[in-house]
Order: C-alpha cells, then sequence, then structure tokens
C-alpha cells in the first residue's frame, strides 16, 4: 500500500490489530497482521494483549512487539523513530547483532549514519497524542493504557526532580539532590524507602532510582532483592531471611525488568550482579532478563588475531618437486 500527500488510512485485522498510516506511506503486510514493512513514512500499529505478536521491518531495523502500542516512521535519509506508547518491543540491529527493549513511554531512534542503537530516551506522549494517526482517528482500545503511561512518567520525572520521598530521603541521607549524592548516601536513601513499600511500589522505585543514576543500576537491583523488610510485628529490623526466600518470581521479575528498561545498555551488569547477590533466585532472574528481549545492548565481541612475533616464527618446510625424497620416505621403495 501507497498513501499520498495528506491522506491517511486505517486497517483493522480480525484479531482487532489496528494498522494506521500517515502520508507518503509505503506499506506491505505478510503473514495477516504478524508481518508489516515499514519502507517510508509513518505507522502507528496497535496489537491487542494475547493476540499474538508482529514483527514491524523498518530498514535494518526490526521491531518484535506483543500486545503493544507503537508509532514508527521512517524518513527519507534512512532515519528510524520508535515510540512506545504502552507495552514493550524488542528492537534489533541484526548486521551488528544488537538487541534492546524499548518500553512504554520511550522513544529510539536509529540513525544509519551511526549504525548502532542507543539507549531509548523518554517521550513526550503528550505530544505524541497529537500524532494525526491518533487525534484523527476514533479512540484506540488501548487508550487507557496509554493514559496510565503519561501518569508513570509524571511520577517518575517528579521522583527524578526532587519532588518525591526519594528527593526527600536523599536529602535525609546528607545530599542536597539526587544527582549530588555519593552512592553511599542514595543507596541508603533507597533503602530507607525498600524497606517500608509495597512489591509494586519497589519496582517503580527501582525504575526511577535507575533513570536517576544509571551508574548505580546493578547496585540499585542488588538493594531491591535483598532489602529486610520492615513488619510492625516485630522490633527486630534488622532480621533479614536467606535471600531468594522472601520474593517470588514475580517480584524479581518486576525489579529485574524495570531496571533493566531503564537502562537497557546495562542490563548483563544488572543481571550479573543480581545473580551474585542472590544466587537462589538465579532461575528468576535469568527468566527476568529473558523476558521480552535478549540481556545485552552491545556489539558482539570482536575475534581478536594475534600478531605472530616474527623471532618466533618458523615456516613450515617447503618441498619442491626437484627436491629429493628423505631416506625416511624412500626406505619403504
Amino acid at each position: 500500500m501507497q498513501t499520498g500527500t495528506q491522506s491517511r488510512s486505517e486497517l483493522t485485522f480480525k484479531d482487532q490489530t489496528i494498522t494506521r498510516l500517515g502520508e507518503k506511506t509505503i506499506f506491505s503486510v505478510g503473514e495477516g497482521a504478524r508481518t508489516i514493512d515499514l519502507g517510508s513514512g509513518q505507522v502507528l500499529l496497535y496489537v491487542p494483549k494475547k493476540s499474538g505478536g508482529a514483527k514491524v521491518k523498518m530498514g535494518p531495523v526490526t521491531a518484535a512487539i506483543t500486545g503493544t502500542t507503537i508509532l514508527a516512521s521512517v524518513d527519507p535519509s534512512g532515519v528510524t523513530t520508535f515510540i512506545v506508547l504502552e507495552g514493550g518491543a524488542c528492537i534489533y540491529l541484526d548486521r551488528v547483532g544488537q538487541s534492546l527493549f524499548v518500553g512504554a513511554g520511550q522513544k529510539l531512534t536509529f540513525d544509519p549514519v551511526a549504525n548502532r542503537l542507543e539507549d531509548p530516551v523518554n517521550a513526550d506522549l503528550n505530544q505524541v497524542l497529537t500524532s494525526p494517526l491518533i487525534k484523527d482517528f476514533r479512540r484506540l482500545p488501548s487508550a487507557p493504557l496509554i493514559e496510565q503511561t503519561i501518569q508513570n512518567q509524571h511520577r517518575s520525572a517528579g521522583w527524578a526532580n526532587g519532588n518525591d520521598a526519594l528527593a526527600r530521603a536523599v536529602r535525609v541521607a546528607g545530599a542536597s539532590s539526587v544527582e549530588t549524592a555519593t552512592p553511599e548516601q542514595f543507596l541508603r536513601a533507597l533503602n530507607s524507602l525498600f524497606v517500608r513499600s509495597t512489591a509494586q511500589e519497589i519496582c517503580e522505585y527501582v525504575g526511577a532510582a535507575v533513570r536517576a543514576r544509571p551508574d548505580l543500576a546493578p547496585r540499585i537491583v542488588v538493594a531491591a532483592l535483598t532489602v529486610s523488610r520492615v513488619s510492625p510485628r516485630t522490633d527486630f529490623k534488622d532480621f533479614k531471611q536467606p535471600v531468594g526466600k522472601e520474593l517470588s518470581c514475580e517480584q524479581v521479575d518486576c525489579i529485574i525488568r524495570a531496571a533493566i528498561a531503564a537502562h537497557p545498555s546495562a542490563a548483563r551488569e544488572i543481571v550479573d550482579a543480581a545473580i551474585a547477590a542472590a544466587p537462589l533466585l538465579r532461575d528468576c532472574i535469568v527468566a527476568a532478563a529473558a523476558q521480552p528481549c535478549p540481556v545485552a545492548n552491545a556489539f558482539p565481541q570482536p575475534r581478536i588475531i594475534t600478531t605472530l612475533n616474527p623471532s618466533n616464527f618458523v615456516p613450515p618446510p617447503v618441498v619442491s618437486p626437484e627436491q629429493p625424497p628423505s631416506s625416511s620416505s624412500s626406505s619403504g621403495d
């Protein structure tokens, strides 16, 4: 399909997947609504929960999504922009072996000149909602989830800007702000919140803390996995169960995925630190890191060719047709 200037189109498939095309868009669909090739232009794709996955091909970049609403564009220069309005997506750059996760409210831009996937950044979803592919069509079925994403963004922004419990706790720990706190001050403040938070609140704190202090991402996750919960029924606040006994895999999954979504390029360090700190939770941690994307956002390690030292190099013997056979080889004739 191809749309012209100032024209847009909407396709709805049997499973209620919705595809909207912007102007001057070249677009093809294969395998029902499951494989989409965006040659140029802009597309909005809504895939209902539990309806199976879909892939969006954008030049060298491929996005794998399940139960997600995304907005993607490819301009004539090849620059690709990918925004997740709700849910999440795995982005692959196969030519260099990269993959990363883009979470709700995040935007990724791929520039073919750099030829590398960088960490996603937060998108202004209020601005995104003014796109003709949203405001000029009927309300999306995922609109409540998008609104929830916007609310989460505002809450996280408040945390990062010093208007929340985390910033207050950092000041109590002796620092003037989240940014200037030493690692010890920041983690002490974070632990003071973890010990009195619900499981869901801890996940939200982890995501906000990693975004505010990406340099401490592995240590933040370790703190969330190993903190002693304060119980109003006991005075033994320093009592800690063996790590791995007090957390469910669901809680571990939430913590690990919140951290990786906030700082994808530190995924390997996050997972390694979590396993080292909580070995009894290893299976849960590995499972969380494997869903929905591989954990690494890095180029594959190059093959290192060892330089030969000429002084130690012994060339193999050269056998010439004119060279007479050795005595050992002729003895059997």
